[in-house]
Formats: C-alpha cells, structure tokens, sequence
C-alpha cells in the first residue's frame, strides 16, 4: 500500500531566538561539567584501587588501558564543555543585545 501523505497546511514551523539556544547551550555545559567531574572522581578511585592491588603484587600496567580510556573520556568532556561554554557566550550576547 502506497499512502501519500500531504503536509498539514496548518502545520507551522518552529523557531527559536538566541535566548532559547543561551539556555540550551547552558544545560549542556553544565551538564558536560558534571559528567567531568565524575571522570576525575572515577580516576581517584581507579588510582587508589590501583595502590590497593600493587601491594598485593599486581602489576601498575594493567591499568594502563582503563587510565588511557579515562584521560580520553576526560579530554573529550573537557573540549565538549568548552565549545559548549564559548556557544552560551555568544548566544548571551546576542540575547542581550536584543534586549
């Protein structure tokens, strides 16, 4: 069965203004912050797990995969809560210029 469907003619387009984008972009960074903060506190409990074994005799490398992983995650939420913070900027300056 082929149906065509026709757009509503009543169908309107949404639009969003700088103030919409400034709050978006402020839930994202601030969300972004958070999740990098979880990172670290993840790399403090893998390093003193870490300890914790190499007293008991295992090797430090075997961490070496987990700690790159970490250092890239961490990066990577760093960089993204960055752009995300120069987009608020601009989208706030925008907003209040509108004002």
């Amino acid at each position: 069965m082929n149906a065509i469907v026709q757009p509503s003619a009543e169908k309107q387009v949404k639009t969003y203004d700088a103030g919409d984008l400034l709050d978006v972009y402020a839930v994202a960074h601030e969300s972004t912050e958070w999740l990098s903060t979880l990172i670290t506190q993840i790399k403090k409990e893998v390093k003193k797990t870490q300890t914790d074994l190499e007293e008991r005799g295992i090797h430090p490398a075997t961490f070496y995969t987990l700690e790159s992983l970490l250092g890239l995650t961490e990066y990577f939420a760093e960089d993204r809560a960055n752009f995300f913070d120069v987009q608020r900027e601009e989208y706030e300056k925008e907003w209040e210029a509108t004002k």
